[in-house]
C-alpha cells in the first residue's frame, strides 16, 4: 500500500539551503516516489491518505553516536569528568541480557520521541549481548548501526603513568587476543548487517589509546572487507591527548594515519582536543567527526573547535552520546548546543554556525556516517521515507518566520507527532506503534535495584584501580 503525506510544509534541501515549501509526498515501497502539489496516482492502487496539515515535514533526524545500556545507569556517576567517571560506564559488562533489552527498549523509545529515526549504537558486549541488542532493533522498526566497542588493553594501561612510573601497555591484558574478537565482530557482520535494508554493524575500536596496533588495523581490514563503517572515540580529553604523545611519541591523529587506518569510512566521535594540524589531516583524509557537544559538557571534556572543523571541510554529524552522559538521546538538543556554543569562543558572528548547517549535521552528516547519504538524510525523490512530522501548533512556531531556525532553537520533542522509517510507521499522532512504552518503563523500573547494587559491588571490587586513575587525573590537572 502507498502512503501519501497530504498537505505538509515540507522541508527539501536545495544545494545546502533549506527551503520550506507547502505540499505532498507519496511512498511506494518504502521509498519517496513524488514531491508536489498535485500527485497522480493510478486508480487501482491503494493509497493511505495522513492529513499533514499545519505540520513540518523534516528528514528523520540521525543520532551517529550513542550508548544504548547507558540508558539503564542514568544517573549514576554524576559530577565526575570522563576518566574515573568510566568505571560507571563499564557496568555494561555486568548488565544482564534482559537488562540490555530494556536499555535497547529504551533506545528506541527515546530516539523516536525526539524525532531520530536512525542511531549509532557503540556498546560493548559479547555476541550474545549485542545480538539481544540488535534484536529489538529488528521488532521495532528502527534504523540502527551497531557498532561492538571493541579493545584488548586493560583500563588503566590506557592511561598516562603517574609520576615516577614507566608507561606500561600489554596488548591482550583485555583477556581476548585481537582476532577471537574480530571474529565475534565478523559474525555480527554475518547475520545482522543488511538485514531488511535497516539494520547494520560498524567496526567499533573503543579508542585508539585502547587499542593495540594489532586490533586497530584489522578493526579497518574488516571494516573495508565487508565496506563497513569505522566508529571510534577519538581525544574526547585532554589527558587522552598526552596519553598519545606518552604511547607514540606524536598525536593520536598522526598514530592512525600512519596505520592507515583513516578513510571516508571513519567516523571518529568527540574530537574535542584536535590540533590544527590533525583537524588539517582528518579533512585530508574524507574522515568524518561526530560532535557530541552536551556529553562534553557534562564531563568537563571541554569545547570542541566546531567552527574549524566547519573551515575545513570536514563532514560533521552529531551524537548524544550515553544518556549516562549526555542526559538523554535529543539531537535536537545536540544541535541547539551545537550551534550556540561556538559563539563564547569566537566573537566574529560571520563564522557561527546557522541553524541550516546544524541541521545539515543532524541529518546528512550522519547519514554520511552510515555511508547512506545517497538514501538519507534528506526529501527527496528516490530516497528512503525516512521522515518525521513535527506539529506547528505550539509556541515555539507561532508566529512561524524560519521554520529550520525555529526547530533547532526552540524544539524539544514535544511537537514530534509522526515518525515514519523506510514507509512503515513507528508513531502517529504521539503514539509508537511498534513497541509497548508502558511496559518497557514498568520493566526499566523495576531493574533499579539491581542495577544499583551492581554498581555498588562493582566500584567496591575496583577501588584500587578507581583511585589509580583519580590519582593520574588529579596529578594531569595540578589538583
Amino acid at each position: 500500500m502507498q502512503i501519501l503525506l497530504k498537505d505538509g510544509l515540507v522541508i527539501t534541501n536545495h544545494n545546502g539551503n533549506y527551503l520550506p515549501s507547502e505540499g505532498n509526498i507519496l511512498i511506494n515501497n518504502g521509498y519517496i516516489e513524488a514531491i508536489g502539489d498535485h500527485i497522480e496516482i493510478a486508480e487501482h492502487e491503494e493509497v493511505r491518505v495522513i492529513d499533514l496539515s499545519g505540520k513540518m515535514v523534516i528528514p528523520g533526524l540521525i543520532n551517529a553516536h550513542s550508548h544504548s545500556y547507558a540508558n539503564m545507569v542514568k544517573g549514576m556517576g554524576e559530577v565526575l569528568p570522563l576518566e574515573p567517571w568510566m568505571y560507571y560506564a563499564m557496568l555494561v559488562g555486568k548488565m544482564t541480557l534482559e537488562q540490555l533489552r530494556v536499555a535497547a527498549s529504551l533506545q528506541v523509545i527515546e530516539n523516536i520521541r525526539t524525532g531520530c529515526t536512525a542511531f549509532v549504537d557503540h556498546i560493548a558486549r559479547d555476541f550474545v549481548g549485542m545480538d539481544t541488542v540488535m534484536d529489538v532493533y529488528d521488532r521495532t522498526g528502527i534504523r540502527a548501526a551497531l557498532a561492538p566497542m571493541i579493545g584488548d588493553l586493560g583500563y588503566t594501561e590506557t592511561l598516562p603513568p603517574l609520576s615516577g612510573e614507566r608507561t606500561k601497555v600489554v596488548p591482550g591484558a583485555g583477556g581476548r587476543k585481537p582476532q577471537e574478537i574480530l571474529d565475534e565482530c565478523e559474525a555480527l557482520v554475518k547475520k545482522w548487517h543488511g538485514h531488511d535494508n535497516r539494520l547494520s554493524i560498524m567496526i567499533g575500536p573503543s579508542g585508539p589509546q585502547r587499542c593495540s596496533d594489532e586490533l586497530l588495523q584489522g578493526s579497518y581490514e574488516l571494516a573495508k572487507k565487508y565496506n563497513l563503517g569505522f566508529h571510534t572515540h577519538l581525544l574526547e580529553t585532554r589527558i587522552q591527548a598526552q596519553t598519545a604523545t606518552e604511547f607514540w611519541g606524536k598525536g593520536m591523529v598522526e598514530h592512525l594515519a600512519e596505520l592507515e587506518v583513516l578513510s571516508t569510512q571513519a567516523s571518529l566521535a568527540h574530537a574535542v582536543w584536535l590540533t590544527d594540524k590533525e583537524i588539517e589531516v582528518i579533512a585530508e583524509y574524507g574522515a568524518s567527526v561526530v560532535h557530541n557537544p552536551m556529553s562534553n559538557l557534562t564531563l568537563g571534556s571541554g569545547v570542541a573547535p566546531l567552527s574549524k572543523y566547519i573551515d575545513s571541510g570536514i563532514n560533521i554529524a552529531l551524537g548524544s552520546d550515553g544518556s549516562n552522559c549526555g542526559g538523554s538521546q535529543s539531537i535536537i538538543k545536540s544541535m541547539q548546543l551545537a550551534a550556540v556554543l561556538p559563539r563564547i569562543s569566537n566573537p566574529d558572528y560571520r563564522k557561527w554556525p546557522s541553524a541550516e548547517t546544524v541541521f545539515r549535521m543532524g541529518t546528512l552528516g550522519g547519514a554520511t556516517v552510515l555511508g547512506a547519504a545517497d538514501e538519507l538524510g534528506s526529501i527527496s525523490v528516490g530516497k528512503l521515507a525516512d521522515l518525521v512530522a513535527i506539529d506547528l501548533a505550539q509556541t515555539t512556531y507561532q508566529p512561524l518566520q524560519d521554520p529550520v531556525s525555529q526547530l533547532v532553537h526552540g524544539e524539544t520533542g514535544q511537537g514530534v507527532d509522526l515518525v515514519m522509517v523506510g514507509g512503515k510507521i513507528l508513531m502517529e499522532e504521539g503514539r509508537l506503534t511498534t513497541i509497548d512504552e508502558q511496559s518497557v518503563l514498568a520493566e526499566a523500573r523495576d531493574m533499579a535495584p539491581a542495577l544499583a547494587k551492581a554498581r555498588d559491588e562493582w566500584i567496591a571490587a575496583n577501588q584500587d584501580n578507581y583511585c589509580h586513575v583519580e590519582k593520574v587525573y588529579s596529578q594531569h590537572w595540578g589538583l
